[in-house]
């Protein structure tokens, strides 16, 4: 019975004398909570509504959890571990995500610790019922994420919860001594934990598989990848495991993830959010970020969880600013007055496979312009580069670049020959551009940070890298641990860290410049033009390497844009095309400056190619398609530093001016379900 009916009832009037008045208009049905895709908005109102309370909440994302977590490849078990550690094989619509590892359940949330009888670490539903105690008591919400439901990936140390970065970990005490900042300032908003989730081991990956969590399959095609390394975040977000996740980006990390899965994620600007207590991977590019299904869920995330905290020297930059109240610059509808900037750089056809997901940017591009804003394409970068980094990395000529110098050239005559005159310079894709100088590898940074957070962590048993690498581990990923986290660096006095610290400075500058010559608000691009490959037999590197787009195209090998590289429809020699993690071209545009960087869902492929093993290709590999499969593509803006308002503004008025996020097929309400 509605209000209407109810007041009328409370005055003896019937029913037929209400039938009597003029129709006018029905009248809107009362709003009812749905759980598939709620938001925070959605879970406040229907708490402070009676309709459900915080207890109600969790059990039935425990429900979903249950009924859709389960294992989604098939491969064969380690009889010593009872884990799939050998090759895998994916589950077409497997109805299954394997998104967490360890929820957030008393006797369940630790191997070392299987009593868990400490009264002063309450579980999900422990956490609940004092919530809505609270609320009944008071009628007032416990704070901002009163009762929402979080997802944690497994590099965020939890003082409840076993954090072991996805590795089959021999600590003495699986629990950490206290939470990431991150995770107790969600705590103390009121998130609840549901649990952690499955990564790429110790992250310096996209695979979505550890030794301890197995593989996490793409809700959107389960043959797939959900990306990574935050891989189960991404994947429990969009299969309505979670209303938001907390994910790291050392190069793509909560982006990637989110742009495969039809998720909004950010990265803010280097030293807004502490770092402390996240399992590292490079002190110099880590970040946590929030990966939710809208904007504005994600601005109420970063507005919890930015601030300066002494445990993380990074965030000193931050010091003294005042709070920012995200969520109000996150509900705009019209891009009008903004100034986006396109970075071509990032919207090649190397391959046909780059085509569809190029298709989508396009139609986002124009999408932006129907929205009011002023899109500036291309956003010059040539200009910018060659001036930039003639007078502040002149080194970058000689090592990576250095046919800029002819032999018998005076370098320095050289330099200020293109500085003052760009078009000396060659661009274009056997030229200069910018996923050349985005391109930097980060150096031996991991061996260092890795052994000081376990330092730190203070283990009786599991004390560093060395620990690490004599864990037991799926086939191949050893191998790659032990390159990817510096198993033989013994400084940080290199050539590769020093190139790397200075190229931060020379991409800032880079994007400081290219902004202000155009006089842009953001940049703009899609995060990637590759959808997510079938998931990995193993991580060897002949089997992992076949099966993505390869960095470098060899000579001889045809290509499908003819505008490419004109005249030359079969190259004459190898192409270096500065693909990152992923077969992004953008990946480390964000990661190597530092400035800030939100994904939005931009639309659908329609067709799709993957890569596969062919010894007779000049690359060792071949593109199998096309194949129709609609699998989520993403355009990311990018801001100055401290601009994150301004960020949230372009944001959500594109995402209100298009509406593309669509939940996952085959993840729908179950029975009861609200």
């Amino acid at each position: 019975m509605d209000v209407q009916h109810v007041f009328f009832a409370m005055l003896g009037i019937g029913a037929s004398l209400l039938l009597t008045r003029p129709v006018e208009a029905s009248a809107a049905p009362a709003w009812q909570f749905h759980l598939e895709e709620a938001t925070i908005a959605d879970v406040h109102r229907a708490i402070r509504a009676k309709q459900i309370t915080a207890v109600q909440l969790v059990n039935l994302y425990f429900k979903r959890i249950e009924a859709y977590n389960g294992t989604c490849v098939k491969g064969d078990i380690d009889p010593a571990t009872g884990l799939m550690l050998g090759e895998l094989t994916p589950i077409e619509n497997a109805g299954q995500v394997n998104a967490y590892t360890t929820l957030n359940v008393r006797g369940k949330r630790s191997k070392t610790d299987q009593a868990d009888n400490d009264a002063n670490l309450p579980d999900a539903l422990e956490v609940a019922r004092a919530q809505d105690a609270y609320f009944e008591r008071t009628g007032q919400l416990v704070g901002p994420l009163h009762g929402i439901p979080f997802a944690i990936k497994d590099n965020y140390d939890t003082i409840d919860i076993r954090t072991t970065a996805g590795a089959v970990a021999e600590y003495a005490n699986d629990k950490p001594p206290k939470d990431a900042t991150m995770v107790a300032k969600l705590r103390a908003a009121g998130a609840i934990i549901l649990g952690k989730t499955n990564l790429d081991e110790y992250a310096p990956a996209g695979i979505g598989r550890s030794s301890l969590g197995g593989q996490t399959c793409n809700p959107y095609d389960t043959k797939r990848i959900p990306g990574g390394s935050s891989a189960g975040s991404g994947a429990a977000v969009a299969a309505n495991l979670a209303i938001c996740a907390l994910g790291t980006d050392t190069a793509g990390s909560v982006r990637n993830p989110s742009s495969v899965n039809a998720l909004v994620g950010m990265v803010a600007t280097q030293g807004l959010v502490s770092r402390a207590g996240i399992v590292p991977l490079s002190f110099s590019r880590d970040r946590g970020g929030p990966m939710c299904r809208t904007v504005t869920d994600t601005a109420a995330v970063l507005e919890v969880v930015a601030g300066a905290d002494p445990r993380d020297e990074v965030t000193a930059v931050a010091h003294g600013l005042k709070p920012v109240p995200y969520r109000d610059f996150a509900s705009r509808t019209s891009l009008a007055g903004k100034r986006l900037g396109v970075v071509r750089d990032f919207m090649i056809e190397a391959t046909i496979a780059d085509r569809d997901s190029i298709r989508v940017a396009a139609d986002a591009l124009a999408q932006m312009k129907q929205l009011g804003a002023t899109i500036v394409d291309p956003a010059d970068f040539h200009s910018a580069i060659t001036a930039v980094m003639a007078a502040y990395e002149p080194s970058f000529f000689t090592r990576v670049f250095p046919e800029a110098i002819p032999t018998g050239a005076k370098a320095i005559d050289r330099l200020a020959e293109f500085a003052s005159d760009p078009k000396a310079l060659r661009g274009g894709v056997r030229g200069i551009n910018l996923r050349m100088i985005a391109g930097q590898q980060r150096g031996e940074e991991g061996r260092y940070a890795l052994n000081l957070y376990l330092k730190e962590r203070g283990d009786a048993r599991f004390r560093s890298v060395e620990d690490i690498f004599a864990t037991k581990a799926f086939l191949g990923e050893n191998d790659h641990l032990r390159t990817a986290l510096g198993a033989k660096a013994e400084t940080l006095d290199t050539p590769n860290n020093t190139s790397h610290a200075l190229r931060q400075q020379t991409l800032r500058r880079i994007l400081y410049k290219v902004m202000a010559d155009n006089n842009l608000d953001a940049l703009v691009y899609p995060y990637n033009t590759i959808p997510p490959p079938l998931v990995f037999p193993s991580r060897i590197p002949s089997v992992y390497d076949a099966r993505i787009e390869p960095r470098v195209l060899k000579a001889g090998a045809k290509l499908s844009d003819p505008n490419l590289l004109p005249g030359e429809p079969s190259l004459e020699k190898d192409l270096d095309l500065w693909r990152g993690a992923a077969s992004s071209w953008s990946v480390n545009l964000s990661p190597v400056s530092g400035f800030p960087a939100i994904v939005v869902p931009a639309g659908l492929t329609s067709v799709v190619y993957d890569r596969v093993p062919d010894a007779s290709d000049p690359n060792g590999s071949r593109l199998d398609g096309p194949k129709r499969d609609q699998l989520p593509v993403a355009m990311e803006f990018l801001v100055r530093p401290f601009d994150e308002a301004l960020l949230f503004e372009i944001a959500s008025a594109y995402e209100a001016g298009t509406k593309h996020r669509r939940p996952p097929n085959g993840f729908g309400p179950l029975k009861d379900e609200p």
